[in-house]
């Protein structure tokens, strides 16, 4: 009896755990989510106190957040720094494109974990560099997991790893 019991138990605990993971990772969460999967506003953007996010901007484009890096000028129109971004972003595993603007400078991306699918939440905003006659531009890139305290350094990884080869695209244009 008590056998059985505990049986039954556990199948409803893993019952419940399925259907958690299922509800909260799944690719419908994205657009459910109160906070994640909508474009942020770097304007008004405040980073929270976990080490699980990493924002590469442009002087003074967030002023409520101080960036773990400065972005680069690149020069180059905002629009063709957009098209060499999405090319980078197309050879990234697991990443998939969830909202644009329509003038497609404002990007809001997720990518998964192999494993497990956990989400990172990836918001870009492109823009033109400031006292510009519009032939150069920046990117502002602010990733951060949904799940968990730390990231064991994965949304930097990932940043830094898309401005190297955003860099390098954009030399080779």
């Amino acid at each position: 009896m008590v056998k059985r019991l505990a049986t039954a138990v556990l199948a409803l605990v893993l019952l419940a755990a399925a259907g958690w993971y299922g509800w909260q990772l799944g690719p419908w969460a994205d657009a459910a989510t109160g906070e994640y999967g909508v474009p942020v506003d770097f304007a008004s953007l405040e980073r929270k106190a976990s080490p699980n996010q990493y924002l590469v901007a442009p002087d003074g484009v967030t002023p409520r957040a101080k960036p773990d890096a400065e972005s680069p000028v690149f020069s180059m129109p905002p629009d063709r720094l957009r098209d060499a971004f999405l090319a980078v972003v197309a050879e990234a595993p697991r990443t998939t494109l969830l909202n644009r603007s329509a003038d497609g400078l404002h990007l809001t991306l997720v990518q998964r974990t192999a494993l497990l699918r956990f989400p990172d939440y990836i918001d870009v905003w492109i823009q033109p560099t400031p006292g510009g006659n519009g032939d150069g531009s920046t990117i502002a890139i602010y990733s951060r997991s949904r799940f968990g305290y730390s990231d064991l350094g994965v949304n930097r990884k990932r940043v830094e790893d898309w401005m190297a080869a955003l860099e390098s695209k954009a030399a080779s244009r």
